[in-house]
C-alpha cells in the first residue's frame, strides 16, 4: 500500500502557485484601468468644460469693460503682462504661448471670484500643435508642469489654432489636491 500524504501537499503548492499567478495579473490589469480611468477623469470632463466656458466668458467680459479689441485672451493677458507676475510671454520665432498664474494665495486679480469658486490654477492661451511639432519642443514644454505637458500632448492632434486651456487645483482637506485640465476655443 501506498501513502498519499505527498500528493495533498504538492497539490496545494500548485493551486497556490496558479492563484499567485492569476492575481498577479489581475492586479496588473486593475492597475492599468485605475491610471487610464483616472487620466480621463482629470482631462475635460464635464465638469471642467462647464467651468472653463464661465472662465472664458469672464475673460471676456474683460475685453468689453475696456472697450478693446482683438482676441479676449490675448487682450487680458497683454494687459496683465509681468503685473505682480501674473502673466508671461513665451516666444519662439513666430509661435507665442501667454502663462496665467492665478495660483499666488494673495492673488488679488480681476479673477480673484472665479479662482475662488472654481479653484483656477493657471491658464494658458497656445496653440498645442505648434509646441508639439516645434524644433524647440523640449524646451517650450519646459515652462509647463508635467500635467499640462500631458495635456498638451494629448489634444495636440486635435487642435491647430490657439486655444484656452485653464487648470484647476482642487484641494481636499487632507491637504492632498488633484488637478484636472480643459481647453476652449477663444473667439477673436
Amino acid at each position: 500500500m501506498r501513502k498519499k500524504n505527498g500528493f495533498v501537499f504538492m497539490e496545494t503548492i500548485v493551486v497556490i502557485s496558479v492563484l499567485s499567478i492569476t492575481l498577479m495579473l489581475l492586479f496588473g490589469s486593475y492597475s492599468y484601468i485605475l491610471r487610464k480611468s483616472r487620466s480621463k477623469n482629470t482631462f475635460d470632463t464635464s465638469e471642467t468644460v462647464y467651468k472653463t466656458y464661465y472662465v472664458r466668458s469672464l475673460i471676456e467680459n474683460y475685453k468689453k469693460e475696456h472697450n478693446r479689441t482683438g482676441n479676449s485672451v490675448e487682450v487680458y493677458a497683454n494687459d496683465h503682462l509681468n503685473q505682480k507676475g501674473e502673466c508671461t510671454k513665451q516666444t519662439y520665432g513666430s509661435y507665442y504661448s501667454f502663462i496665467c498664474d492665478l495660483s499666488n494665495d494673495n492673488y488679488n486679480g480681476y479673477l480673484k471670484q472665479i479662482k475662488i469658486a472654481f479653484e483656477v490654477d493657471k491658464f494658458y492661451y497656445l496653440n498645442p500643435k505648434q509646441i508639439v511639432n516645434n524644433a524647440k519642443e523640449n524646451e517650450w514644454l519646459n515652462r509647463f508642469d508635467a500635467t499640462t505637458i500631458d495635456y498638451i500632448r494629448s489634444i495636440s492632434a486635435s487642435f491647430d489654432k490657439y486655444i484656452l486651456i485653464v487648470k484647476y487645483k482642487k484641494h481636499y482637506s487632507d491637504g492632498s489636491y488633484e488637478v484636472f485640465h480643459s481647453s476652449m476655443e477663444v473667439n477673436s
